[in-house]
């Protein structure tokens, strides 16, 4: 989902900045540039929250913030300096997210089954940038405003979110290895 929400804005951004906001191009730019900008950070913060909380609810929250982020970037076009915060909070927290997911699958999947679980949530994934490319395209063509563009963005987060919240209530009942599967049997 993230590769979804990051090409569909970066491929909508610039465009729609400069109509709705009046930036320059250069301006665009750098408010474009901030969204990948945050990532190193995102990802330091969530992987440090993973080890001290539920990484399940750190990575669910890390969507649900996206989400809320993303969308206010749409409504911030009043001011160029609070769109740049925005932009940057929602890209990092974004990043840290996505980076997340792959230390996420590793540990729900059973050892035996681990690389091939983690190799399909990847592979998965790699539609997220064919669609994202495709869908930022479908919404500069659509000339949809600034704001809606942004609130539909924010759509893949939530839906990440929820379906981080599913899956932590499923796995519960699953067994990370199968000695561990045997313990459970013979307690």
């Amino acid at each position: 989902m993230g590769l979804l929400i990051f090409l569909s804005a970066d491929q909508a951004g610039c465009r729609w900045l400069i109509r709705e906001t009046g930036a320059s191009m250069s301006q665009a730019s750098i408010i474009t540039a901030l969204f990948p900008l945050g990532g190193g950070i995102g990802v330091l913060i969530l992987g440090a929250l993973m080890d001290k909380i539920n990484p399940n609810k750190v990575v669910a929250v890390g969507w649900l913030l996206t989400g809320v982020f993303v969308c206010l970037v749409g409504f911030s076009t009043s001011s160029l300096a609070l769109m740049g915060v925005m932009v940057f909070i929602a890209g990092s927290i974004m990043n840290g997210a996505q980076s997340s997911m792959p230390a996420l699958a590793a540990g729900f999947y059973p050892t035996q089954g681990r690389a091939t679980g983690v190799a399909w949530m990847l592979g998965i994934g790699r539609f997220g940038g064919i669609l994202g490319a495709f869908s930022g395209a479908f919404l500069m063509q659509a000339q949809l405003s600034f704001e809606t563009i942004f609130t539909l963005l924010a759509i893949p987060a939530f839906l990440s979110a929820f379906a981080l919240l599913i899956k932590y209530r499923v796995s519960k009942s699953v067994p990370a290895t199968t000695d561990e599967a045997r313990s459970l049997q013979k307690a």
